[in-house]
């Protein structure tokens, strides 16, 4: 195959991931894992896909799936359904391809804890050439001690160690699952630094995060998984403009409306009276019905901001 690096890097398609055995017996079902016969489902039709140069956030508490699909993705994993193709190539008849450009971090990294950081730099550099320039960045971002052996460092440290082995190559393709976990604020900050200059030169980001103030921070979009199944893929900005806005209201005067009245309004979600004359909403989309409503009565002010993502994200897991 002639390599083209289209502008789809990752295109997941239907992606269908389940586990357990089942047995029957006597009209049971047995097997691992397993609750009233039913297979436990990592993944079910994820459909997404991920352009150059961007970063895409995926979102989800623990169980949800996100661990299965990027190990189902790599080829770790045997899907029952779906297609999945990095830089064009497929997943499981192109794995040695598609090795070649991408560099993946596991949220569990094990690493070989005799050897040093540095021994397991160069192990990491016989697979694929290390940029030098861009590896003395990374060791000033991250001073970590790369002489000691991974065994006695802190999991923080051994973190720094696996993002610096598997980053020091530019791939082309980073999938990150939880890097940061393990990480102290200041590390934190130098990491989306640098993910953010690799963006800058082309480089394609799939970070797996629980931490929302991350991906709202650095990522271009986001999707969200439930119980295995992509529920939204949106851009960041659009998503948090869309779903849920803040509003605090400060009337003038006596005249203020009920809470009554504030329940009649199918744009508010819910509603905090603060003081006698302030209100405080979330509501939907629907902002013109909430003016509308509010045009019989004296202001004294309206201050209307998106909701953060994690507002949004809580949105579907309540």
């Amino acid at each position: 195959m002639t390599e083209t690096i289209s502008e789809t890097v990752l295109q997941v398609s239907n992606l269908t991931k389940t586990y357990g055995h089942q047995l029957r017996l006597g009209g049971r079902y047995f097997g691992d894992r397993l609750k009233f016969g039913q297979q436990v489902r990592g993944a079910y039709n994820v459909s997404f896909q991920i352009k150059k140069g961007e970063i895409f956030g995926f979102l989800g508490p623990n169980g949800a799936g996100k661990t299965t699909t990027m190990r189902a993705i790599l080829d770790y994993l045997r899907i029952e359904n779906g297609k999945v193709e990095v830089f064009g190539y497929d997943h499981r008849n192109d794995r040695v391809e598609i090795r070649k450009r991408i560099g993946y971090v596991p949220g569990d990294m094990n690493l070989f804890g005799d050897f040093t950081g540095e021994e397991l730099i160069e192990y990491f550099g016989k697979f694929r050439p290390i940029d030098q320039e861009f590896l003395q960045k990374l060791r000033s971002l991250f001073r970590v001690k790369l002489y000691k052996k991974i065994k006695s460092l802190s999991k923080g440290n051994r973190q720094q160690v696996g993002l610096i082995a598997v980053m020091a190559s530019k791939p082309l393709l980073l999938i990150l699952d939880e890097p940061t976990s393990g990480l102290d604020p200041l590390m934190t900050a130098n990491f989306h630094k640098i993910l953010k200059n690799l963006q800058k030169e082309g480089i394609t980001i799939f970070l797996s995060s629980h931490d929302l103030a991350e991906v709202q921070a650095i990522c271009d979009r986001v999707g969200i998984i439930r119980n295995g199944e992509m529920i939204l893929v949106e851009v960041v900005s659009e998503l948090k403009s869309k779903f849920l806005q803040n509003v605090t209201i400060q009337f003038k005067g006596a005249k203020i409306p009920s809470e009554e009245d504030l329940t009649t309004l199918k744009a508010v979600i819910s509603f905090e009276k603060i003081k006698n004359n302030t209100y405080k909403l979330k509501i939907g989309k629907d902002v013109a019905e909430v003016l509308k409503f509010l045009s019989e009565y004296d202001l004294e002010r309206f201050i209307c901001e998106d909701a953060d993502l994690e507002e949004i994200f809580l949105q579907y897991y309540e």
